[in-house]
């Protein structure tokens, strides 16, 4: 009898800020992942502080870039947690969005093919369902499937303790929803 076939996530967090519940957020979602089964990879905070996105190539290349481009390239779907700044994601993800431009000419374009769970953490609800929103849109931009369940955080609530555990029972159901969602998506394509 043959192996399934290992699924291998991407997880981008944007916060540069040590305990921020974006990251505690991503971190919970990939060991939920990783408990399942799944080869998870994180990028965030310094491993995303790349030079500012140059669309005419003439910056100097990050040497971090190609790992981070080829572990998308290989992915079976992404998370991406953005902290919410000014009622959007962070600068950081969406400049390592833009970096993914080289993925234009591959097989399998972008994000095509590819769900993509999208949380958002901030100060309140607002900021952080404005941020889903932007971050779908560019999700939709790159031919990716931002998965039917997103996850808005209020951070001010502290729904996270300082290991990293949930202590907000209804926001663990909806991120276990979350997971399911994203799960789901990625068998149906690889079927």
């Amino acid at each position: 009898m043959s192996q399934p076939a290992v699924i291998r996530i991407v997880g981008i967090g944007g916060a540069l800020r040590d305990g921020s519940t974006s990251d505690a957020v991503l971190q919970w979602t990939l060991d939920t992942l990783r408990t399942r089964g799944v080869e998870a990879t994180l990028f965030a905070g310094r491993d995303l502080d790349f030079p500012p996105y140059d669309p005419g190539g003439t910056g100097t290349a990050d040497p971090r870039l190609p790992g981070f481009l080829e572990a998308v390239r290989a992915c079976d779907g992404l998370v991406i947690s953005s902290p919410v700044y000014h009622g959007g994601p962070s600068g950081l993800i969406k400049n390592a969005i833009d970096h993914l431009q080289p993925l234009m000419t591959d097989s399998r374009p972008y994000l095509s093919g590819r769900p993509v769970l999208c949380m958002a953490a901030g100060g309140g609800l607002q900021g952080a369902v404005n941020t889903l929103a932007s971050l779908q849109g560019v999700v939709h931009a790159l031919r990716g499937w931002p998965t039917p369940m997103q996850v808005p955080v209020n951070s001010s609530t502290k729904p996270f303790d300082e290991q990293r555990r949930c202590t907000d029972p209804k926001l663990e159901k909806m991120l276990n929803a979350a997971v399911e969602d994203l799960l789901s998506f990625i068998t149906a394509f690889k079927g």
